[in-house]
Formats: structure tokens, C-alpha cells, sequence
């Protein structure tokens, strides 16, 4: 049946409850006909969903997709997934990097194509501890060094010790270092004036303010967006900013990256703007909310008022979406030259040139400037422990080379005043 079938993705499936929200499935249709593929279900499940290890729905959706990427390169090879062999999979990784990627246009990564490796290999070692799978696949491992360090690998915190101790000679290797964009001060004062008012400062400014108060925690606090995301109300009810003490720091509790929990200082400003949110414009989307339960969401980011998610939380995909518009009506784009899967025809395409990620990239830009023009000789301490980073290596060998973008910068330690904000 495998060979025959199509693969079939489904996320959030509604006709599954034993399913997790947010926990892939793949499913064979034949004669549209669905039936569940239940090995790789099973282990993504267990590898990803249950395991604890993250909570992340877009890490399980990576996962799942190099899975279904995998099973269709079987197809087209005419091999049943229990039969593949490690030449299989070397075969599926060439072709993989010879791609183009239909969602980008472009070449897939290395990166990429590491992490859809790891994913199929340890999909077949969960099968041969099971007793489902007697090939070749998940036996010839190869203990050598990596060559990053380990959290540098986009799906790292998910793998067992043991994994972390291998690195199997077929894999792509990656070059050392990760993509830094930091915004400059200019676009960074033109974007957040575009984005929108601080809900604690709105002087008749009638645009709505929650956009503008994710931007900041990103470069004020060096959040993530799953970190913004996840905050609740809850968090902020009992914090009594001063107002005449507003750059004071107070301290904030997130859940990061594998449900990592740590402290974060976050100004008392900053606090207010939230606070402000909560009773301004977070109260109106909740009374406009069409389907009112029992216990409202404690969810701090909600739809707009006037949107048809109002009262309910909003998703990461639209706040990044929000960004990458912000960047193209502001010019803040890159040109780059993609290819057409289908055809191979080469077009150019306009990509904004920041992520909403790069917020935390300019937090700590702009932080290690203000900490050495106030005396610290070591900032790289508070940024690790700002960011949430394991080792202090990582924070050094991050940022090292990007510090000096802001060498025009006075020596304030409140980073809004360096921006003349």
C-alpha cells in the first residue's frame, strides 16, 4: 500500500482526539481513502510530542515534513520504507541538496538538510528498537567531532544523549557561525514608528499598540517570539512599577527553548506599556470576542478588536507576517534570485531583510554597547543570562563580529536613549 499511496500531512487533525493540539500525523490516501502511517505518527509522537523535550509545534512540524520528504523520495524510487538502506538515504540526501525548495525558490541548506537527516535516522532507530525495521539505516554510526557546537543545530535539544555524541560521516557538514542581522538605529526608530504607538504613551495616537509592544520586548528584552508569545497576564498582574523610576528593572519569568524556564529583566517601562495593553486595548478584544467560555484565555497577546480572532491568542505566523510587511512598505528588503521548481526559470524576488527574530540580535547589539560605554569590561555575562544561552561561548562567538555596527552610539545605559527614543 505504501508505494501506491500519497502522503498526507495533517496538523491539529480534528478526527484524531488521542492527537495532541498541535501534533503532526501522516496519513497513506489511496482511492481517497485515509489511513493513518502509523510508524512515523507513533514516533513523532513519542520522539517529539510526549517526550518533554520541547513543546515547540514547529519543531514537531519540521520534523514531520522531512519525514514526508523522505517517504515521497522512496516512492519515486520505487523502495518500501522498510526496506531503505543507508545508500537510500545517501541518495535522498544528494538529491535534497541538489532542490529547489518550493517554498523559498531557492537551493535547499545544508542546515536544512542536516536536520531532515537527523530526523529520518532517528525515525528508523525508534523502528529497529520497536522490531519494525532490520535494515542498515540507524547501525553505521561514525563517532567524530561536530563541526559547530552543538546548540548551533536547529533541532539539537530534541536528539538523546547519545546522538549528541555522534555525528554520522553522510551528513552535509555545516560552515561555523550563524546569521546575524541586527537592525541599525535608523531602521530600527523608522520601523517601530511605523509598527505602531506604546500602548502607555498613546497622546491621541489612535493606531493600536499590541504590534509595537512585541517589537519591543524583542529588542528590549531580547525575547524570542515563542518567549513573547507565551506570555500571560498573569505575569504582569502583580508587578507595581514605579513611574518615577521607569528604567528600573524588574524581573519577568519565560519559558525558552526546550520549556527551559529563566529569569529576564525587564524595565519598568516597558511593564507599564504591557499593563496599559492589558486594561486598554487587550480588555476590548475580549469583549468583542464572538464565542465567550466559562475562563477567558490569560493569554497576553490576543487578536485585534476588530479582527475575526478577537479575544483569542494570536498565532506567531501573524505576528510574522506583521513584521515582514512592516519591512517591505519601509524598503527594507533584499534582492534575490529564485528559481521556479517546475520550470528552473530564474526570477527576481523582493524578501524583507529582517526577521522578527533579529530583534533579539539587536538587543544584544545594542546591550553590549551600553554596558561597556557604563565601565562593564564583561556584558557578554548579561547578555548570556538575558538570552537564555547555555554557554557563554555561544554568546561571544554569536555577536563578536556584529558589536562594531554601532560604534557611533553615546555611553547611555538605557538603550531607548541611545536611539533617541
Amino acid at each position: 500500500m505504501f508505494l501506491r499511496a500519497q502522503i498526507v500531512l495533517f496538523i491539529n487533525n480534528t478526527d484524531h482526539p488521542e492527537l495532541k493540539a498541535g501534533e503532526p500525523a501522516l496519513f497513506l490516501e489511496t482511492n481517497d481513502k485515509l489511513e493513518l502511517f502509523e510508524e512515523p505518527t507513533r514516533f513523532l509522537g513519542e520522539r517529539y510530542v510526549r517526550c518533554g523535550l520541547t513543546s515547540s509545534t514547529h519543531t514537531w512540524a519540521k520534523a514531520a515534513y522531512g519525514l514526508k520528504s523522505w517517504f515521497q523520495f522512496l516512492q519515486a524510487i520505487e523502495r518500501d520504507w522498510e526496506h531503505a538502506s543507508e545508500q537510500d538515504r545517501c541518495d535522498f540526501r544528494d538529491a535534497y541538496l541538489g532542490s529547489i525548495s518550493q517554498k523559498t525558490g531557492r537551493a535547499y541548506g545544508a542546515a536544512g538538510v542536516h536536520s531532515a537527516m537527523v530526523v529520518v535516522r532517528s525515525f528508523y532507530q525508534h523502528c529497529a528498537e520497536r522490531r519494525a525495521y532490520h535494515g542498515d539505516i540507524g547501525s553505521s554510526l561514525v563517532a567524530v567531532e561536530y563541526t559547530v557546537p552543538i546548540d548551533r543545530y536547529a533541532l539539537s535539544h530534541t536528539w538523546s544523549e547519545h546522538a549528541l555524541t555522534i555525528k554520522d560521516r553522510a551528513l552535509p557538514k555545516l560552515r561555523p557561525g550563524v546569521k546575524i542581522h541586527p537592525l541599525t538605529t535608523l531602521n530600527l526608530k523608522n520601523l517601530l514608528h511605523h509598527i505602531g504607538p506604546q500602548a502607555g504613551a498613546l497622546d491621541g495616537d489612535r493606531r493600536l499598540a499590541r504590534d509595537r509592544l512585541v517589537c519591543d520586548l524583542g529588542w528590549v528584552v531580547g525575547l524570542r517570539l515563542g518567549e513573547i508569545n507565551t506570555l500571560t497576564t498573569l505575569q504582569f498582574m502583580t508587578m507595581v512599577p514605579v513611574r518615577g523610576s521607569p528604567f528600573v528593572g524588574m524581573a519577568l519569568t519565560v519559558q525558552g527553548k526546550g520549556s527551559k524556564i529563566r529569569q529576564v529583566v525587564i524595565p519598568a517601562w516597558l511593564v507599564m506599556d504591557v499593563q496599559a495593553y492589558m486594561v486598554g486595548e487587550r480588555a476590548a478584544s475580549l469583549r468583542a470576542c464572538k464565542t465567550k467560555g466559562k475562563h477567558p484565555t490569560t493569554r497576553l497577546l490576543l487578536g485585534h478588536e476588530h479582527s475575526g480572532r478577537a479575544g483569542k491568542p494570536i498565532t506567531n505566523a501573524a505576528l510574522q507576517k506583521m513584521f515582514r510587511e512592516a519591512c517591505l512598505r519601509l524598503g527594507l528588503v533584499t534582492l534575490v534570485e529564485k528559481r521556479a521548481p517546475e520550470t528552473g526559470t530564474a526570477f527576481t524576488y523582493k524578501m524583507p531583510r529582517h526577521s522578527i527574530h533579529d530583534l533579539r540580535h539587536t538587543y544584544a547589539v545594542l546591550t553590549y554597547h551600553a554596558e561597556r560605554a557604563n565601565g562593564n569590561s564583561e556584558p557578554w555575562k548579561k547578555i548570556q543570562a538575558q538570552l537564555g544561552h547555555r554557554h557563554l561561548q555561544t554568546t561571544i562567538n554569536t555577536y563578536l563580529a556584529h558589536v562594531e555596527i554601532f560604534t557611533d552610539l553615546p555611553g547611555l545605559l538605557d538603550v531607548r536613549g541611545m536611539l533617541g527614543l
